[in-house]
């Protein structure tokens, strides 16, 4: 059986988008498990009054917001543990499926040649590609320059010294491109977050993603993690969602610098979990349990 993973945060009507183009497939059997992450705005007991007499929706309420990771993880294990699932579907709120044979063409997929994780084709409502994210896993010192520059930037941020920012940055702020990739078995790089598919293999072995963090850097940590053991992951061109691109963070801080500088304090955090599992010398599947 398969569930379809949603983490929801404030925005009813981006997960409601979310379900309703999930309803709107050819799911069958499946599950939905919508997880709020303690939005307390009022948003889950909308969803929960719109959805309630859908009998293959399920709904989860933590009690404080545990970020990305360990949110999603409570309805992972969930999914697992309770209703029995062995595919897991995890969608960001702002993700639709589109694809009314989504499910059909992943179990060819998996039969054609079995893994542990794989990505679809992610594009942006204006067709560009999100999906795979990053063409190489990141390494120690890869890492160690991600961290420097943020620390960098998130000194001048404080200091306000804005063009220097963007000086040092070089960068646009897009993280689109036109993707000619064609589906890639044996992957090697980073898939895109928004949208991750764990198979019966996954599932088996792990009880969800590293929950170390609280956002940012969980597909790194996740593909890291599975190189390094010899689980294989995949990009598969043949499957494809839409991602909307949520504006949670937009909504919750509307003070663009300050939203900005959270954001960068954030990632240097999950990029200091990151870097502890990479000069790990313990078993790095234990970070998945």
């Amino acid at each position: 059986m398969l569930a379809y993973l949603v983490l929801h945060y404030k925005n009813a009507d981006v997960t409601e988008q979310c379900l309703e183009s999930l309803l709107d497939t050819d799911i069958g059997d499946s599950k939905i498990v919508v997880v709020d992450n303690a939005s307390n705005n009022g948003s889950y007991e909308a969803l929960l009054n719109k959805f309630c007499d859908v009998k293959n929706v399920h709904f989860i309420k933590n009690e404080e917001n545990l970020g990305y990771a360990a949110g999603n993880n409570v309805g992972f294990r969930y999914a697992k543990n309770m209703l029995g699932a062995d595919w897991i579907v995890l969608l960001n709120n702002d993700v639709v499926i589109e694809q009314h044979n989504f499910q059909q063409i992943l179990m060819q997929e998996y039969e054609r040649e079995k893994f542990y994780v794989a990505g679809p084709d992610i594009v942006t409502p204006e067709g560009n590609s999100q999906n795979p994210y990053l063409s190489e896993c990141p390494q120690k010192k890869d890492i160690l320059k991600k961290l420097l520059h943020d620390y960098l930037v998130l000194f001048l941020m404080k200091m306000h010294v804005q063009q220097k920012i963007k000086k040092i940055l070089h960068y646009d702020g897009s993280i689109f491109q036109h993707n000619d990739l064609q589906t890639i078995r044996d992957f090697k790089g980073v898939l895109h977050g928004s949208c991750i598919i764990f198979s019966p293999d996954y599932i088996e072995k792990f009880n969800g993603l590293y929950d170390g963090t609280f956002l940012y850097c969980e597909e790194e940590i996740l593909c890291f993690i599975l190189m390094k053991l010899g689980c294989s992951y995949c990009y598969l061109k043949s499957l494809q969602v839409v991602h909307h691109h949520s504006v949670s963070m937009k909504r919750e801080i509307e003070d663009e610098n300050l939203r900005k500088m959270q954001e960068i304090s954030r990632r240097i955090d999950s990029y200091k979990k990151f870097l502890h599992i990479v000069k790990s010398k313990n078993n790095v599947g234990d970070f998945l349990l």
